[in-house]
Parts: structure tokens; sequence; C-alpha cells
């Protein structure tokens, strides 16, 4: 009976129930502004704004033991505020942090929002920081659930005869309990909105010192050197004593300050800095090997100008000589900022950023190159360039490489916007008829730093003047002939003062081994003789001399050919028959001599 019980207690399932949660607690935020709620006028300035939810659970109501074991163990779903937004206004300052989101905000986890806040053409005194809230908070929980009793064994009781040996266990009882199990089938959280609005004051002072820039002039050029301008003005309610000027300059520039003061009152100035620093004070002013306060290590360090003294609502012009490594011309940022000592203390002043134009560098332009170099000889390379503005001081370099040798490397243009380069190249006897690559250099001047450019170009190489043989000389052996030929020039230009030598080897001989040919243009022939005499025991047979061109070319410079060979046919020597009276002559020299031994 018991067993049938237990089977039928294990497969009843009891019909689920729905409850709902009621609690009196609701997320609430407070704010404050950590560390100080004064900016300084005439500027932007940062607070922190520390948001807190303050929700605390101290009282809360359960329908249910499922509502007890679902919110007991997760308390922190009803003081979240979830879907947070923070929007900023003020009634008077400007303020730039945009609304915020935050999509849960646990209870007493702080958040820190830095506000930033523009007090620029704002008068001095309080003013009020809003924080407009919107959250939403559970309302109300809604579950379902159903339960399950599943009995188990407890525990079993075992009975013993003790009479019987071995002892055996004759009977055994169980004892069961029941197991109560919950399982949720439904679960929904119903929100509510909130809104909460928050004040804050916010108090504006007029700073002591406040630097503004209200002017910027400006003539530097990406990649030069130049000068930056400004027009400070003391917009603070104090007099700024001892004051420098230090300018901050992006990645790219560097600064040089400009000294308005002499030596001595630029000296006195940080003797007067040093000494209102009790570090330095202490070890007296005998000595300037001092351990300098940050702040007169900055004015040592940096590019800056001494002013003196600068009066509430007194402006001031200041120069700064700026070296530009950018190669972009653009906008940059800059930052000014000053030290100054006040009733005693070293004191600087927060830094103000502003912008600088800086033009393009000069955009420099290759329009042609021409070359009357030819191979074997010297001639000019010109190089015409083009710039957008004057270029100062213009220089050029041209570097060659072999078989090209710069005679002449650099030219000197002066102050131009367009300029025709010109170089002296020299091309080695082996060059070939093509372009060869070089290396252009300019060099110019942006207000006193010399700015470089460099440019590939091409250097063409005309093909070397060759010349041509026509005909032949033939000479007997023993005897001397006027050998005449013709010279054709085979190159692509014109020559003058051209004048045909010939070297003369075994077994010629000569007494005139040149021929003057002067002007001899492209593809023309001309006639050149020699007086040439064969030895008598030359062996005919055809030989060669050679034959060389001596001329001046294009560029007017002298030129000595390659040798062209001069055919020249040796033939037999002539054999010579008396003449009739020198027969007579003999045949009577005879005649006589016969006679007379009779």
């Amino acid at each position: 009976m018991r067993r049938v019980l237990m089977l039928i207690i294990a497969m009843c399932l009891l019909i689920g129930t729905s409850s709902a949660l009621s609690y009196k607690d609701k997320p609430y935020f407070t704010a404050y502004i950590a560390q100080s709620n004064h900016i300084d006028a005439g500027k932007e300035s940062t607070v922190m704004v520390v948001l807190q939810n303050s929700a605390r659970l101290w009282k809360q109501s359960y329908d249910s033991m499922e509502e007890y074991n679902l919110i007991s163990k997760n308390p922190e779903m009803l003081t979240t505020a979830y879907n947070v937004s923070v929007r900023f206004e003020s009634n008077g300052l400007k303020v730039k942090t945009p609304e915020m989101f935050f999509p849960a905000v646990p209870a007493f986890q702080p958040l820190q929002i830095p506000v930033v806040l523009d007090a620029r053409n704002v008068k001095p005194g309080e003013y009020v920081l809003t924080l407009n809230i919107s959250y939403e908070a559970v309302d109300d929980v809604s579950i379902e659930s159903k339960t399950s009793i599943t009995p188990f064994p407890a525990q079993e009781i075992y009975y013993y005869n003790l009479s019987i040996s071995p002892t055996f266990p004759v009977s055994k009882e169980k004892v069961l309990e029941n197991m109560t199990q919950y399982y949720m089938e439904y679960l929904k959280f119903t929100y509510t909105e909130e809104e909460q609005r928050i004040d804050l004051k916010v108090v504006v002072e007029r700073p002591d010192v406040l630097l503004n820039v209200t002017d910027v002039s400006s003539d530097l050029i990406a990649g030069g050197k130049g000068r930056i301008t400004l027009t400070v003005k003391n917009d603070g309610q104090s007099v700024a004593e001892n004051l420098f000027l230090i300018l901050t300059a992006p990645s790219g520039f560097s600064v040089e300050g400009v000294q308005q003061v002499d030596v001595e009152e630029y000296t006195k100035a940080l003797q007067n800095l040093a000494s209102q620093n009790p570090q330095l004070s202490m070890l007296g002013l005998d000595s300037l090997k001092l351990n300098l306060p940050p702040q007169l290590q900055a004015i040592l360090s940096q590019g800056s100008v001494y002013i003196g003294e600068l009066e509430p609502g007194q402006s001031v012009n200041v120069s700064f000589t700026v070296d530009v490594s950018a190669d972009e011309g653009g906008y940059y940022p800059f930052q000014i900022q000053g030290i100054y000592s006040l009733n005693g203390e070293v004191k600087q002043t927060p830094s103000r950023a502003f912008g600088v134009p800086v033009k393009d560098r000069p955009e420099i332009l290759v329009e042609r190159v021409n070359s009357s170099v030819h191979a074997g000889s010297k001639g000019d390379v010109e190089v015409t360039i083009k710039a957008d503005q004057v270029l100062h001081s213009l220089r050029a370099k041209l570097e060659v490489k072999p078989p090209l040798t710069a005679l002449a490397e650099e030219y000197f243009a002066g102050d131009v916007d367009k300029a025709v380069l010109k170089f002296k190249v020299k091309a080695s006897g082996d060059a070939e008829d093509t372009v060869y690559p070089a290396k252009l250099t300019i060099y110019y001047d942006i207000n006193g730093k010399e700015v470089e450019e460099s440019f590939d170009v091409g250097v063409k190489v005309g093909k070397k003047t060759r010349f041509e043989i026509i005909g032949k000389g033939e000479i007997p052996a023993g005897e001397e002939r006027i050998v005449t030929v013709k010279i054709k020039n085979l190159g692509d230009v014109a020559i003058r003062d051209a004048t045909a030598r010939i070297t003369v080897v075994d077994p010629f001989s000569t007494t005139d081994d040149s021929s003057y040919i002067g002007e001899l243009g492209p593809g023309e022939e001309k006639d050149v003789s020699f007086k040439i005499k064969a030895d008598k025991d030359a062996t005919p047979k055809s030989y060669a001399l050679n034959l060389e061109v001596k001329y001046r070319d294009f560029n007017g410079e002298w030129v000595i050919s390659d040798p062209v060979k001069l055919p020249i046919d040796v033939t037999e020597s002539r054999k010579v028959i008396p003449s009739a009276g020198v027969v007579l002559a003999a045949v009577s020299i005879l005649l006589a001599a016969y006679w007379m031994r009779r």
C-alpha cells in the first residue's frame, strides 16, 4: 500500500501558479563636480562630473517562493537603472559634450563624465550646469512556474539474526522522503520610464593672467623656413611680470625664439624668476648652475620670447622663426603659453591653441631636356624648368654615370620662376645611341633655408660621327703618286674645319699626309688627296693606311674620328726601254774602240 502511494505521488504534477512582485525602491541619481567647479573665463575648460545611481534595497515583499528565489539571488535587478541617457545644458555656458548613453548603471558604481564647457565671451559669475537624465527601472516581475514532487530513498534499515553464523541480514526496510523541484516556464519584467533633473553650480572666474591670440600672420612654406607673428592679449585681471612666451609647434616644425631684449636684461629676468623659486633661493644666486624648475627649463629649451610686463587688456606683437620640415602645406595647430611671476610665485598660463597657415612648397616642372652630346665627344645638356613662384638663389646640379661624364655639373640661375639650366657633358667613344639616366637636383632658398628637390631626367646621346672612304689608290713599286679618294660623312650632323690625315707605314712614305676638307654635311662627299711613295722593294699587293678626320663638331669642340682604312694597291715596277739616240751613241762608241785597236 505504501509503494502504491509513493508511485502516485511521484507521478503527480501540480498545476502552475502565477504571481507578481511589488516593491517600493526605485533607482535614482545623485551627481557632483569632482575636484573643482571653478573654471577660467575666456577659454574652454573640462569639469569632471561624477554621476551615481544611489538606489538601495531596504524594503520589498514577495508573493511566492519563486519570486524570493529569483530576486534574493539577484537583487541588483531592481536597483539597476537601464537605458540611461544624460543630456547636458547650461544657462550661460556653451556645453560641447554631446548626450551620453549607458545601457545599464548599477547602484553605487559611479560614472566619471568629462564635460567640456566653453566660457569664451562669458562674464565671470555663477552658472548652472543641468543634467537631464532619463532611464528605465523595473516596475513589476511576472513569474509562471510548475512544481514536481519526487520521492527518493533517504535511508535503508537492515535487521540481523545473531544466532545464525555467518550473520546475514534477513530483512530490510526503506525510508522514503519527497524532493520538491520548481520549473520556471515564464518570466517577464515590466519597466517604467523615469526622468530626473540635477543642477550643478559652476563658477566662472577671471584668471590672474589669461593669454589669447587675437591675430596670426605667417610666411611659412612647406619644407622651408619662415616667421610667425602673433598678437597676444592679456585677458586676465593681473599684471604678468617677467613674462616669457613659449611657442609649441606640432610634429614637423621646430621653433627658434626671436629675442626682443638685450642679453643683460634677459639674464636679469631669469635671475629674478630663479630668486622667486624657494628651492633655488636656499642655494643662493651667486652661480647659475642651479636645478631650475620645469617652467624655467622650458624657457631655456624651447623657442621663447621675453616680454617683460603685460598689463591686463594689453596686447603685444611677438615673432617666432620656425623651421618647417613638413612636406605638405595646410593649417597646422600651434600653442602659446606664458611663464610669469606674480606675488613672488612662478606661474604658467594655460596653453592657447591657434592655427597657422602653411603654404605648399613651390611646384617645379621639368619641361624639356635638350642634348647635343654625341658618342666620343662632349656637348651641352640644357634642362628647362618652370615653377609656380619665384625661386630665390636657384642653383642646380646634374649627376651622370658612365659612359657619361659631367664636365660642368653645376649651374646658377638666381631668382627666377623659369630657367634654362646648362651643363657640359662628355660621352665616351663606346656610348650607344640612346637616352641615359641622370639626376637633376635643384637648390633654392626659402627665407634663409636652402631647400633641395631632385628629378630624374634623361640625356640623349647621339651616335658617333663616322666616315667612309670611296675609291682606292694605285702606286707602282718604287714610284710616288698623288692618291685621291672620296670621303663621306655617315653621321647625322655637319662638321666643319675638317682635315683628313693618314698614318704612313712601311713600305710607304709621304711628304704630304693631310688633306683639308672644310665643311661636310650629313651624307656629303668630298675628295681628299695625299702624295704617297711606294718603296721599290714593296711587294705588289693591296695595302690599307689608317685615315683619321679631325673636325669641329656641332658644339665647336675638336674631335678626332675613329680611323678608317684607305685602300692602296701596289703594282710591279715598270721596265724602261732605251731610246734610239742612246742606242746609236753606244754603237758609235763601240766602233771607235774597234778602229783604235787596229
